[in-house]
């Protein structure tokens, strides 16, 4: 390389990023069997170990928002669209988080007709997915419901936790469709901006995907996920 050739931070922050994301992984794989091996050799640890492996995961997640972010906007994010079961799908999520689900003492149930499908990219609804359970895993009380139904063509995914619901703030900032990160408040939410983002690019017959947030009236937040 040319001392002269400047250098693209861009790809290289996109290549970092990468290595850094497998790197984690193989912790995140190493924390799993240490988890598993608490249970029995030194329970008084698995709670400390769960709070690890959820922070991890949620670095995890944001380095993985990070690079799909990137993919994105230098249009080298293709969309895979198929059809997919979808209790068969949110049943592997909850499963993929199971021991944080376990070391928290959380509670998932999953409301979904099991003949119900949707058309949507199976790997990046999965990162949507994933990176709100692990959130709410961190804020609910003791419960975590997923529902999903379709309406009008419209397939809806709902997440609903028993905690203290999400902020005001939030919710606003969400409901405004944001085409930027919001760096001033303190917290960048990176993980919803992604999740509108994947959204929003899967079109079908003129309706586009979306994300909102919501409280209930007796407590807890909603995060809903509609895709067309």
């Amino acid at each position: 390389m040319s001392k002269d050739q400047p250098i693209d931070f861009s790809l290289l922050i996109a290549s970092s990023v990468h290595d850094i994301k497998n790197s984690l992984g193989m912790l995140l794989t190493s924390l799993d069997e240490v988890i598993d091996i608490s249970k029995e050799q030194r329970p008084g640890h698995r709670r400390s170990y769960g709070i690890l492996r959820g922070e991890a995961s949620r670095i995890n997640n944001a380095l993985i928002h990070l690079l799909g972010l990137y993919k994105l906007q230098n249009q080298q994010l293709s969309l895979n669209l198929e059809e997919v079961f979808v209790q068969d799908f949110l049943e592997e999520q909850v499963e993929s988080q199971k021991l944080l689900f376990e070391v928290y003492d959380v509670e998932v149930e999953i409301d979904c007709n099991e003949n119900l499908t949707g058309y949507f990219d199976e790997n990046l609804i999965a990162g949507v997915i994933n990176n709100i359970l692990v959130n709410c895993v961190k804020y609910t009380d003791d419960k975590i419901l997923l529902a999903a139904s379709v309406k009008d063509h419209l397939l809806t995914i709902d997440i609903i936790d028993n905690g203290q619901g999400y902020p005001q703030t939030i919710i606003d900032h969400i409901g405004n469709s944001p085409r930027s990160i919001d760096f001033s408040s303190g917290s960048t939410n990176l993980g919803l901006f992604f999740s509108q983002k994947i959204a929003s690019i899967h079109e079908c017959k003129g309706k586009t995907g979306s994300i909102a947030l919501s409280n209930l009236a007796d407590g807890g937040g909603r995060f809903t996920l509609t895709l067309p």
